[in-house]
């Protein structure tokens, strides 16, 4: 091999090295804290026999690049020469340079017998024709030579891939019976400290958690969210009631808000709140069409959105605060490039930084430009995120409502789409009907049922018939929290609808939503109390400042207060804080009962998840008569 043969390997090796070190977010080499995937070994054959391409498709989240990481270590542990490589380098910038070319990973991975190339996010270049075209063009030829490739994507960009290209393969989340178990006990080991308190049994805590829907599965399945949720925690075991946006919130908190990591290793100038400047890094990477620039574009351009919100920073805060944010664990630099600690934080930061620039002034020029690129899923996913956080804000939701309507007058289905999950979080800004979601595929529909946050019992069964008949889903009982728990598969075999209709529900589902009903009502008692409780405060302290009231009086934050609105995922530190509020009836001029109304919504709640369970003593009904039901 001459020296000018080798030079494209060996660049190319360093990088991949850079971006397996960033992988493995220290835990040590050797590698204890990954857990094996179940489909890791058949792909692992698969590879080394080197058949057709391996497309792996998984959501965000889901482990796809910690998956390359453990196949290169397999490989190389068989003799064979993995090149890992992130599709962001095949991106240009605004010079028009790339850190690598496809030309680049031919020449290197056919000068080294035994390569394999790992291809990782592919789904960034799927966004565009051409660029699509190239990773085509890139795959094809090294199936020719022939040389193996594994790449990952998201499924909905990898939909756009050609069926023959290679073999599909889907990685899903944790599996609760093998893949969960393992990582709750590496992550437990890794994490949290000998001396702290902790459950006699984690593993069977999270799941127990997970079954009354206070975890919810997209936290404590997720490879990438667990893993946040236990780093967060450390050394203490995590709290067990969380929601992504709340686990995303307090990532926002403890990292970019603040430095809640400890020790000597931590600069005091980490204590800065860096939220300003995440919000224009992302802003910036979403301007530059790439989550992975490399740093001086990425400086210079944030600098010029700083700018345009009236907060200058020159070149030198901009790089002294991307150092800091990188310490933290927030952003990765490799080989002069950053990048958010995943891609969906990236989309999260970005809608954060959109958010406090205004509805009025950001929404309409948004939306425009998801209208004019309706299949732009890298703008798109940033829009949906911008306008749920918005969503949550009186003032702009009329301005978030107008946005969805612009959406769905598009007729197509992404934009759809998006007004659909904008709805599932909110559900009162807009009414969601079946003619809205006809254009949508059964795919995303599905997607977007797997995700959609609990609703109004009412609402629910009329909106369930519509979802059901579309994806042959049946409703199994009316009234419960999640679509996990209400919607099951049916076989494809034709009932009568007509056949043995009851003529009322049957007692347990009697039971169910009466309890259901007096829940509802007791937490909007519990809320309207702490609304003016909350009001008493502001006023009794005479300021703007939420936060700094909130601590100076009870010594706990705006979103500490609003927790107990949660029911029984913040039972513990909800009931405290009713408690410390009623103890200061005399300071505010009137007393809340805040802790009698707790405890009733308490009881209401506990009431609704015994009925929920009450079937497991009794027969499970036939899927066919469910099915008459409705």
């Amino acid at each position: 091999m001459t020296e000018k043969s080798s030079m494209p390997w060996d660049r190319l090796a360093r990088q991949s090295r850079q971006l397996l070190g960033d992988i493995e977010v220290g835990s040590g080499d050797d590698g204890s804290w990954y857990v094996c995937r179940d489909i890791e070994l058949a792909l692992l054959r698969r590879t080394i026999v080197g058949s057709e391409p391996q497309i792996i498709v998984g959501e965000a989240g889901h482990g796809k690049s910690t998956l390359l990481w453990s196949l290169h270590r397999s490989l190389r542990e068989q003799g064979l020469h993995p090149l890992l490589v992130s599709a962001t380098w095949l991106q240009p910038g605004d010079d028009g340079l790339r850190t690598a070319r496809a030309d680049d990973i031919i020449a290197a991975v056919t000068s080294r017998p035994g390569s394999i190339l790992l291809l990782d996010t592919v789904d960034l270049l799927l966004h565009s024709r051409s660029a699509r075209q190239d990773i085509i063009d890139l795959i094809t030829v090294l199936a020719r030579i022939p040389v193996p490739v594994v790449l990952t994507t998201r499924p909905l960009e990898g939909h756009s891939l050609p069926a023959h290209l290679g073999r599909k393969i889907s990685l899903g989340p944790f599996s609760p019976d093998s893949e969960l178990p393992t990582a709750i006990q590496a992550l437990t080991v890794e994490f949290i400290a000998g001396d702290s308190v902790k459950p006699s049994s984690p593993v069977s805590a999270i799941q127990s958690a997970r079954a009354r829907g206070a975890l919810v599965d997209d936290v404590c399945t997720s490879p990438l969210l667990l893993r946040l949720l236990f780093s967060l925690s450390a050394p203490h075991f995590p709290q067990l009631e969380l929601d992504v946006t709340g686990l995303y919130n307090l990532f926002w908190s403890r990292r970019i808000v603040s430095d809640h990591r400890s020790g000597p290793d931590v600069p005091a100038e980490d204590s800065d709140d860096l939220s300003s400047t995440a919000g224009f890094l992302a802003i910036a990477m979403l301007a530059l069409g790439t989550p992975e620039p490399p740093v001086d574009v990425l400086v210079r351009r944030a600098a010029q959105v700083a700018a345009s919100a009236d907060h200058p920073y020159d070149d030198i805060v901009l790089r002294r605060h991307v150092r800091a944010l990188t310490r933290r664990g927030v952003l990765t630099t490799t080989d002069n490039r950053a990048r958010f600690l995943h891609q969906t934080f990236f989309e999260f930061a970005a809608a954060k930084g959109l958010a406090n620039r205004g509805a009025e002034n950001e929404l309409p020029r948004l939306i425009a430009r998801v209208a004019q690129t309706p299949d732009d899923l890298f703008v798109g996913a940033v829009v949906e995120q911008t306008l749920i956080i918005l969503g949550a804000d009186v003032l702009a939701r009329p301005a978030v409502r107008a946005s969805c309507h612009t959406l769905i007058r598009t007729g197509l289905p992404y934009p759809i789409s998006i007004a659909m999950t904008v709805w599932a979080h909110h559900p009162a800004i807009l009414e969601l009907t079946a003619d809205m979601i006809a254009p949508v595929s059964d795919r995303r529909l599905r997607r977007f049922l797997q995700t959609l946050p609990s609703l109004d019992s009412r609402r629910f069964a009329e909106q369930a018939k519509e979802f059901g008949h579309q994806l042959h889903i049946v409703p199994r009982v009316l009234g419960t929290d999640t679509f996990h728990e209400i919607l099951s598969p049916h076989d494809s075999s034709t009932h009568s609808p007509d056949a043995h209709t009851p003529t009322e529900l049957t007692t347990y589902q009697q039971r169910l939503v009466r309890a259901l009903h007096r829940a509802e009502e007791r937490r909007r008692d519990l809320e309207r109390a702490t609304d003016q409780a909350y009001r008493a405060i502001r006023r009794t302290a005479d300021s703007r400042d939420d936060d700094h009231l909130g601590r100076t009086l009870f010594n706990i934050s705006r979103s500490a207060f609003y927790r107990l609105k949660a029911g029984s995922s913040w039972s513990a530190p909800g009931r405290k804080l009713c408690t410390d509020i009623d103890a200061h009836a005399e300071t505010l001029g009137e007393r809340y009962a805040l802790t009698p109304l707790y405890d009733a919504y308490m009881a209401a709640i506990q009431e609704a998840d015994d009925a929920r369970h009450a079937r497991a003593g009794h027969s499970q009904p036939q899927v066919n008569d469910v099915h008459r039901q409705f």
